[in-house]
């Protein structure tokens, strides 16, 4: 029993358009044929070619002599449509001279039969021929799905050959360069899609990959030119495409459209270069500032002293009270310098530190006394539990006293009148540990974690009572990590605080 290809296949049998004049040989070729195929019969060229575009057969059988036209005008008339390249067609001639021969050849027949032909060689042309035509179709099929599942994605793809050719190429690339495939497909990518100013290295690159001296990067980032010859930058992930023989065919590249974040980083490194000049004005103008600043402010603490002790004249309780309040203030005044400009250092990672050893001991008890008027005020008591005969420490004592002159403001400032303040210290082998601890109002438990971090205070309550920008602590945390040490906080609201240094001996 006979088996016909399409049916080998599943599916409906073939049809074959069978042109010729009429006559005893094409009956019986036709006779032959119709076994395994359908059958669509024309005796014209013309007629041939108008069931060509009617009936889409799948082979075509031409006889040479057609009333109207020549076999093989007939055939060059069909190939020369685009969609009829891969249609087989198969010319019958009775003699085959050179000439004829290269009539055919140039009308691109697919083969040449010379009757009378044979029956077998005749059925296995057309077999052959039919199969390569499934095989195909199936590819393109197979193709056109592949094309398909590119399209959809969401990324740009496409393959560059070894001639710098794009041989693929999905719809997401042709949205983003702004052409149709047509107008993509064949193109050399580099002369066409890449910026003049980078061409060349980023050819030489691609010249070094195909002949396998370098390595493409995982992924890189590389400009390419639109139809509107606008400039767009794509994240490219490239893979060196190889035959089974490990050939290097060229690349295949996915890439993702990052014009916008591009945008995005060049307005952030403007506006960074903007800001940094702020900020080195800024930081000139904090410069000024201290100096402009620090000159008249111990001018006026040195005669508010004079005048304090009477040294010259007579000063009445009133007038005390307002000395007292120039004197507190112009401190606060310059440790709120300090603070700024400590805070501006350390942004720009320019505070120095001098360090050399030092008696922590003598240093707290200086501190204690040049605030004794303030703790005097606010009837606070003050107890010095700190051993005279501590061990010398390394450090800078112009930091280390800003740092304990702070913490004894605070509590000085949160300790409520009749309070207490106590220091102590003790040493732990190679450590000394220094406590500093009030009666005062306390710190509410869930806000200790963030008592340390700058500009921080415990609520707007805080600022408007007892005043301070919020960046003490964290100088000091700095001061004492900068010595290679600890500060650690204990406190419960309505009893007081704790804070408690370790610095290395």
């Amino acid at each position: 029993m006979k088996t016909s290809t399409r049916e080998h296949n599943g599916s409906k049998r073939s049809k074959i358009l069978v042109a010729e004049a009429k006559g005893p040989d094409v009956e019986s070729l036709s006779l032959v044929l119709s076994a395994d195929y359908d059958i669509i019969r024309a005796t014209k060229g013309n007629e041939a070619l108008e069931l060509v575009e009617k009936e889409n057969p799948e082979l075509i059988l031409l006889g040479k002599d057609l009333p109207d036209m020549e076999g093989h005008d007939v055939c060059k008339k069909i190939k020369n449509k685009i969609r009829n390249k891969l249609l087989p067609v198969i010319v019958v001639t009775s003699l085959l001279e050179n000439e004829e021969k290269t009539d055919i050849i140039k009308a691109n027949a697919d083969e040449i039969l010379i009757e009378p032909v044979d029956e077998l060689e005749l059925t296995t042309r057309v077999r052959s021929l039919l199969r390569m035509r499934h095989l195909h179709e199936e590819l393109v099929k197979e193709r056109d799905q592949v094309q398909r599942y590119i399209d959809v994605a969401g990324s740009i793809i496409g393959v560059v050959d070894r001639d710098f050719r794009v041989t693929l190429v999905n719809q997401k690339a042709c949205d983003v360069l702004g052409y149709s495939k047509e107008e993509v497909m064949g193109k050399n990518w580099f002369d066409v899609f890449v910026p003049e100013y980078i061409r060349d290295d980023i050819k030489k690159g691609y010249l070094g990959v195909i002949s396998g001296t370098i390595e493409p990067p995982e992924f890189s980032e590389k400009p390419i030119i639109t139809k509107n010859k606008d400039e767009k930058w794509v994240l490219w992930h490239d893979v060196v495409l190889r035959d089974d023989e490990m050939n290097i065919l060229g690349t295949i590249s996915s890439g993702d459209d990052i014009t916008e974040r591009k945008l995005a980083e060049s307005a952030m490194e403007e506006a960074n270069t903007e800001l940094k000049l702020l900020d080195n004005i800024k930081d000139q103008f904090l410069t000024n500032l201290n100096y402009e600043l620090r000159t008249p402010l111990i001018s006026i603490k040195g005669f508010c002293e004079l005048l304090m002790e009477e040294k010259l004249g007579t000063v009445n309780d009133s007038q005390k009270n307002a000395l007292d309040a120039v004197l507190r203030n112009s401190e606060r005044l310059r440790h709120l310098i300090d603070s700024l400009l400590y805070v501006s250092g350390e942004r720009n990672q320019n505070i120095k530190y001098n360090i050399i050893p030092l008696y922590p001991a003598r240093l707290i008890e200086d501190i204690i006394e040049d605030r004794a008027l303030y703790v005097e005020k606010k009837e606070l008591i003050i107890e010095n539990h700190v051993p005279k005969n501590l061990p010398a420490i390394l450090g800078d004592i112009e930091h280390l006293e800003r740092m304990f002159t702070h913490l004894l403001d605070n509590a000085i400032k949160f300790t409520p009148s009749k309070g207490k303040i106590i220091f102590s210290a003790s040493t732990y082998d190679d450590t000394l540990e220094i406590k500093i601890k009030d009666t005062g109002i306390g710190i509410p438990k869930e806000l200790l974690p963030n008592i340390f971090s700058s500009f921080y205070q415990v609520d707007g309550s805080t600022r408007r009572k007892y005043g301070g920008t919020g960046v003490g602590l964290h100088i000091c945390k700095k001061i004492i990590e900068a010595h290679m040490g600890e500060i650690f906080v204990e406190s419960e609201e309505g009893i007081g605080t704790t804070f408690t240094i370790i610095l290395p001996v």
